[in-house]
């Protein structure tokens, strides 16, 4: 397995964690296992000793002694019971017990009763796994790792039970559920959860598979069996206790191949095998058993939908091969588009820009003159206002149209924002800009933008205009160090303009902004 690196939480919700005084603890009992485990000296009479301190957790270690978990073998005392189940699995099961106490369950907080049967269903699949494919992994390990590999949603729903109620009730499957988690805290609650383990002591070998529980099956490494079971258990636990079943068992169908490659036949038996003990174990757990499901018409269902979705997957993706394949034949028309602003269809502020600092860094190419004009369209706010915001963009697709109409030929516009266009003017001269602006200005004057209901909608414009021109350089009004002093110079000059009347035109000069609307060229 790859380095193993602990989870990192937010400074906010470990403070947040730190300071919560009711989150999930371990009886004593638990704690003294927990202690017991990482003695490299205990033995199964220490183990038999510290159990039958605690006559409940006895009782429950010679019942599952006896159950459907390690065979019909009878036992009739601790001490033989854990003798035959071995240390680990006597540690195991022991640890289990003690850290699936209920807790008192919230009233807008998350399900507890379901949350219960997903985690002792998941280590019920560990062991179910292990009987039936004989695959070689730590079983024990597995069994408590799969148990309390949610244990970090007990944590966040004592921390915040309005909140997480609702992230949990709203989620349709355990792995939106993370997602909303990390939306919400930035974390999910398998980080959580390693905080909480390891805080309560539990051995690294743990909470390490806490933190690693959810992996995608492209993840794991081939041989990491254990890690592999252990991310299954969830998702095979999950059609006994999801609203959406169908859902659920086709997740778990798909997962059972990804992780282990199970075929149909194996993925049936398993599913019997677990149905056949549920009642039995839920006991154990003292939780309430989950209603039985319908494994044969359930999984039918889910094959059908797998069948579905990979032919739906199969269109897509032949639809993504016919559309990369037009796309190559039209990678031009491809990079034209990327220029274009959606709306209006002229040229976007990105390449507008791009063309500006291109046209000012090769002055001598456009006869040493470049002229910007900054447009903003007076009062559009009350077109979108009194009309709707679809009568606003189509004004200003028409005002886009006008625009180029009006174009000399070598000159172009882009659409910076909003309301407001820019004009680049290489080779002008301010003189021949201003014949531009004073055409596209009377124009608007004289002709409505479009019309609506039979109503004629006209429009006016505030406009800035700057000019650089190298064959003046004793003229400060016209030089600028850079494109974008230029540009700002236009919009500057433009926005005094919509300040001090609107539908103006006015040249930017270094003393201040000059009228030129009434000026004839």
């Amino acid at each position: 397995m790859p380095e193993f690196t602990a989870p990192v939480m937010p400074d906010a919700l470990l403070e947040k964690l730190k300071g919560c005084k009711t989150l999930p603890s371990l009886p004593i009992i638990a704690l003294k296992i927990i202690e017991l485990a990482r003695s490299p000296s205990a033995g199964t009479s220490d183990l038999a000793e510290l159990i039958a301190s605690d006559p409940s957790l006895s009782a429950k270690i010679l019942s599952a002694a006896n159950s459907v978990f390690y065979g019909s073998d009878e036992h009739s005392s601790l001490q033989h019971a854990i003798n035959r189940m071995g240390m680990d699995s006597a540690l195991s099961l022991a640890l289990s017990f003690g850290l699936t106490r209920h807790s008192k369950q919230k009233r807008n907080g998350m399900c507890l009763d379901t949350f219960w049967k997903r985690s002792v269903i998941s280590g019920m699949v560990v062991r179910e796994v292990k009987k039936q494919l004989n695959l070689k992994f730590d079983v024990e390990t597995t069994f408590l790792a799969a148990i309390i590999q949610d244990i970090g949603m007990l944590a966040l729903n004592e921390l915040d039970p309005d909140i997480y109620g609702v992230i949990f009730h709203s989620s349709r499957s355990h792995r939106q559920l993370a997602s909303f988690e990390e939306r919400e805290y930035g974390t999910c609650h398998l980080h959580v959860g390693y905080w909480l383990g390891t805080l309560w002591g539990l051995p690294e070998k743990y909470t390490r598979l806490i933190a690693s529980s959810h992996q995608m099956a492209k993840k794991i490494p081939a041989s990491a069996t254990t890690e592999k079971v252990l991310a299954l258990s969830g998702l095979l636990a999950d059609p006994w206790v999801s609203d959406n079943q169908e859902m659920a068992m086709t997740l778990a169908y798909q997962a059972s191949q990804d992780y282990l490659g199970m075929d149909e036949q194996q993925f049936s038996h398993l599913l019997l095998g677990i149905q056949d003990k549920l009642p039995e174990v839920t006991k154990l757990f003292e939780i309430s058993a989950p209603a039985k499901i319908d494994t044969y018409n359930l999984l039918q269902e889910a094959k059908q939908l797998l069948v579905e979705r990979n032919l739906r997957m199969m269109q897509k993706l032949e639809k993504q091969q016919r559309e990369i394949d037009e796309l190559r034949k039209n990678s031009e028309k491809l990079k034209e588009q990327l220029k274009k602003d959606p709306l209006t269809g002229i040229f976007n502020r990105q390449f507008t820009e791009k063309k500006l600092n291109k046209y000012f860094a090769t002055m001598p190419s456009i006869d040493n003159c470049l002229a910007v004009v900054f447009i903003d369209l007076d009062f559009f706010k009350t077109i979108n206002d009194q009309y709707g915001h679809a009568l606003g963009d189509a004004a200003l697709r028409a005002f886009a149209s006008t625009l180029e109409q009006e174009l000399d030929v070598g000159c172009m516009a882009g659409r910076y924002g909003g309301e407001e266009f820019v004009v680049l003017m290489p080779g002008y001269s301010q003189e021949k800009a201003l014949i531009f602006a004073k055409r596209l200005q009377e124009h608007l004057a004289i002709t409505p933008l479009l019309s609506h209901n039979k109503e004629d909608i006209y429009i006016s414009a505030s406009m800035g205009l700057a000019v650089h021109d190298l064959r003046e350089p004793n003229n400060p009004d016209q030089q600028f160090e850079d494109a974008d002093s230029l540009v700002k110079a236009a919009d500057q000059a433009m926005y005094s303009a919509k300040r001090t009347g609107r539908n103006r035109i006015l040249l930017y000069t270094s003393k201040g902004f000059q009228d030129i609307s009434s000026t004839k060229p």
